[in-house]
């Protein structure tokens, strides 16, 4: 894998973290309604989306990509 792709990798990644960690923060003290759940989990859905994408391009580029 070229060093600029592994780079955007580690970039995304550092925002998947501070976005759930933000999250964290943002959504303490919420009213436990189906609106806030809703967009909590749409948010978490999102960051492992990224964090599978990533996995998946990792695997391919070393040659594993028949296990996926």
């Amino acid at each position: 894998m070229k060093e600029e792709e592994k780079q955007k990798i580690i970039e995304a990644m550092k925002m998947v973290y501070e976005d759930v960690e933000n999250d964290a923060h943002d959504f303490d003290g919420k009213p436990f309604t189906g609106k806030t759940m809703a967009e909590y989990m749409g948010n978490h859905g999102a960051a492992i989306a990224a964090v599978a994408k990533a996995v998946i391009k990792i695997l391919q580029e070393e040659g594993d990509h028949d296990r996926i």
